[in-house]
């Protein structure tokens, strides 16, 4: 049985989902994003800058994004519950983890709370 939830391309997949929260911590943004069947929580650099025609993303709302998937805890099978282990990964010098059961991600798409235009 095969899985089409995950579009593939040539640098990750792309998804469209919902913004579920918001949050920052030190230079980076902190996006938690879930559809269906995965949550996310992408790390974008704050920047003062902004893509023309750009999107600025909002709580509550579904926008289209090419993720590149940066933690997967579910390929350890001798745990138990895979989710309650944080996974970390260092941003720069800014140590990001995992929260809950999102899965840390980054989206070539969007510079810091603003999706590029496509």
């Amino acid at each position: 049985m095969t899985e089409p939830l995950k579009k593939p391309f040539e640098l990750g997949i792309e998804l469209t989902g919902k913004v579920t929260k918001i949050d920052s911590l030190e230079s980076y943004y902190l996006i938690n994003v879930t559809d269906e069947n995965n949550w996310f929580r992408i790390v974008s650099k704050k920047s003062s800058s902004k893509p023309y025609k750009g999107t600025k993303l909002e709580n509550g709302n579904s926008y289209f994004f090419k993720i590149k998937q940066i933690t997967d805890r579910s390929v350890n099978p001798r745990v138990g519950n895979y989710l309650d282990i944080a996974a970390c990964r260092y941003f720069e010098n800014t140590e990001i983890c995992t929260d809950s059961g999102y899965e840390l991600a980054t989206a070539y798409n969007l510079l810091g709370l603003y999706l590029k235009p496509e």
